[in-house]
């Protein structure tokens, strides 16, 4: 009977270990899915084969734990959900680094320990995930009842081999991230990159190229794939490409040429090519990388191009090598063919012997102790042409010792012959400027002369005739008529030479203490005659004295015009209102007429010097504009400001604000 019992046993046994077979072939067939299904469907079956309520991978990062994958079977979802280690029964499994089997819980060792607590699981089945060597997290287990009849050995050797069956699968999974991850960053690169690379037949073919063709060509890599390079070329780079590129079995330096877009416009590439060996060191395919140098080719040829047209170029002196360089445009200074071999004397030759002698010297110099130099010399061409030219030098350096020399060199032969010029131009001009100076000055003292003694002359007559009642009052009138006459040809005569002195620049001012009330009292004093001849009367309204500094022979003339305007526009018995006020750190001079004012046209045009009104008085007093003009510039050279206001036959009012 015992042994019917033994044999039973030893069936149901076999019976297991079948169907843990079963299930890890199961689970390890499972190739055609991603890796998340398969480790899903791995803690599906087993939790269903070992009849517990849960199974999780978890995944473990210090003291932080998280469930990747979850099953259960109540359709509890945890995946996601982050614990403390030290309070899960993984930590149990981690400190003992192997299969951890708790069948009842709260009977066991560990029923202390706080996942217990937080948790009531009573049945546990555990082990570590090792990848690469290292801990990743927890394969576990689990049921809020106890196991009954426990885990078996074949339990545990179960999931020992399905530990490590996870951890292939997470490692197969990580590796392939990491791949795509690569693979991605290579598209970006290959994408994004400036260069192009491509793998050619020895024909030239395209066997490869590179996705960044897509930017700097337009096409699509398989719309290159076996098309030859050379139908993309531009047709007058062909024969030098192919001379330049010929010899595939060596490596070449980079070679520049134009290459056509897709959308048909030409760039230019700079491209290195590699020729790639098989076993025998036979040449079978060729490696080009190619970029784009489009802005640094039209740079290269503005620059050269400025060269040209600035007649300048660069040089350089190896002391090492003794090795004399030129640009293209000092070789056509020196009217030399291009590339022609040079040493530091064939390049001092061209000068004259005392010139040579001085640049010499400061070459020396320059190699000697480091000093920059610059100098414009005397010249003479291959070709026997004299020229003027700047040249300038500096030295380049390396552990403390001069290495090379760099420099310019300009054509500056027109340039020189300009400045002569110009200086020959400056002596005729100064000496034109002091004969118009003197020139004036010997007009402005006699003719001031000759006013003086026609307005001086005309008043004695005036006061000699009031000693005559009966003499005609018009003959008194038309000498009164002539007097007005010379004093305001006298103004235009003073107006003129002070506009004369400012546009040659020749009047600064000249800032001296006086009191500005004085000064419009004694320019009122001077055309009071005129104000009395057309009954015009003069109001005022300003304190007593009012101390200022500004430039006063300036200013008397401002207000001689401004007061001269007024009563030329005024009608007979009408008023003039004059004001100064002040008023914070400016001084406001207002000059107020009701006379025949002006339209907006005329009014806009006051200042113009192209189109200045001229307009004639209420009695035809000849009008040119220039007093207000001549007004105008010096209220500016006191960094002051002029105001119009004006309504046609309602009079006019200039406002002059000056700072103090």
């Amino acid at each position: 009977m015992q042994e019917g019992k033994t044999n039973l046993f030893k069936i149901d046994n076999l019976k297991e270990a079948e169907k843990r077979h079963q299930l890890l072939a199961q689970i390890v067939s499972q190739s055609g899915r991603n890796t998340n299904r398969q480790l899903n469907q791995a803690l599906k079956l087993t939790t269903e084969l070992l009849n517990v309520d849960y199974g999780i991978i978890s995944q473990v990062d210090g003291n932080d734990y998280t469930v990747s994958h979850h099953y259960s079977r109540n359709g509890d979802a945890a995946s996601g959900k982050e614990f403390d280690t030290e309070r899960t029964y993984c930590a149990i499994t981690l400190e003992e680094k192997e299969v951890v089997a708790i069948n009842y819980m709260k009977e066991s060792s560990w029923s202390n320990h706080p996942c217990y607590e937080l948790f009531q699981v009573e049945s546990y089945l555990g082990i570590p995930i090792i990848v690469d060597k290292a801990i990743y997290g927890t394969l576990n287990f689990t049921s809020v009842a106890p196991k009954k009849n426990g885990f078996t050995s074949a339990d545990k050797n179960l999931i020992k081999i399905l530990g490590n069956w996870v951890g292939d699968i997470i490692k197969k999974k990580r590796i392939k991230q990491e791949l795509e991850e690569q693979k991605e960053l290579y598209r970006l690169i290959s994408t994004n990159a400036a260069d192009m690379v491509c793998l050619h037949d020895l024909d030239g073919s395209y066997q490869f190229v590179s996705p960044s063709v897509k930017n700097i060509l337009g096409y699509e890599p398989d719309e290159l794939i076996g098309l030859n390079p050379n139908e993309l070329f531009h047709p007058d780079d062909q024969e030098r490409i192919h001379s330049e590129s010929h010899q595939k079995a060596l490596p070449l330096d980079s070679f520049q040429y134009r290459i056509r877009k897709k959308n048909g416009e030409y760039i230019w590439f700079d491209t290195a090519a590699q020729p790639i060996m098989d076993e025998n060191d036979k040449v079978v395919k060729v490696q080009t990388t190619s970029r784009d140098i489009t802005k640094r080719k039209k740079l290269e040829l503005l620059f050269s191009d400025a060269q040209q047209i600035a007649h300048i170029g660069g040089w350089e002196y190896d002391l090492e090598t003794e090795n004399l360089t030129w640009t293209d445009e000092v070789y056509h200074i020196h009217e030399l063919p291009l590339g022609t071999p040079l040493k530091i004397e064939d390049g001092l030759s061209f000068y004259p012997k005392k010139t040579r002698e001085l640049l010499q010297k400061r070459l020396n110099r320059a190699i000697e102790k480091g000093e920059p130099y610059e100098e414009e010399l005397p010249f003479k061409t291959a070709k026997g042409n004299s020229l003027w030219v700047h040249i300038n030098g500096k030295a380049e350096f390396r552990n403390g010792k001069v290495q090379k020399l760099i420099g310019t060199f300009q054509d500056i032969t027109q340039q020189k012959g300009n400045e002569e010029k110009i200086e020959a131009q400056n002596e005729q001009l100064q000496t034109l400027t002091e004969t118009q100076d003197k020139l004036y000055s010997i007009i402005a003292h006699d003719l001031k002369g000759a006013f003086f003694g026609i307005t001086g002359m005309l008043s004695l007559i005036k006061e000699d005739l009031q000693n005559y009642p009966d003499l005609d009052q018009i003959i008194l009138h038309q000498i009164e008529l002539v007097e007005t006459s010379a004093i305001n040809a006298h103004q235009l005569f003073e107006n003129l030479l002070e506009w004369t002195r400012i546009q040659s620049a020749g009047m600064n001012v000249n800032f001296t203490e006086f009191d500005l009330i004085l000064e419009m009292k004694n320019a009122i004093g001077l055309l009071r005659s005129t104000a009395e001849n057309k009954k015009i009367i003069l109001n005022t309204d300003f304190i007593p004295e009012l101390m200022v500094s500004y430039d006063q022979t300036m200013i008397s003339t401002i207000f001689r015009n401004l007061l001269s305007n007024a009563l030329k526009f005024s009608k007979e018995q009408g008023n003039i209102d004059i004001t100064i006020s002040k008023m914070d750190a400016h001084v406001k001079i207002a000059i107020k007429d009701y006379g025949i004012g002006m339209p907006e046209s005329v009014k806009n045009t006051l200042f113009d010097h192209a189109s200045r009104p001229k307009r004639t008085g209420t009695k035809n007093e000849k009008g040119t504009g220039l007093g207000l003009l001549l007004t105008k510039e010096m209220v500016d050279l006191h960094k002051g400001t002029i105001q119009v206001e004006s309504e046609e036959d309602a009079g006019t009012e200039f406002i002059i604000t000056l700072p103090i």
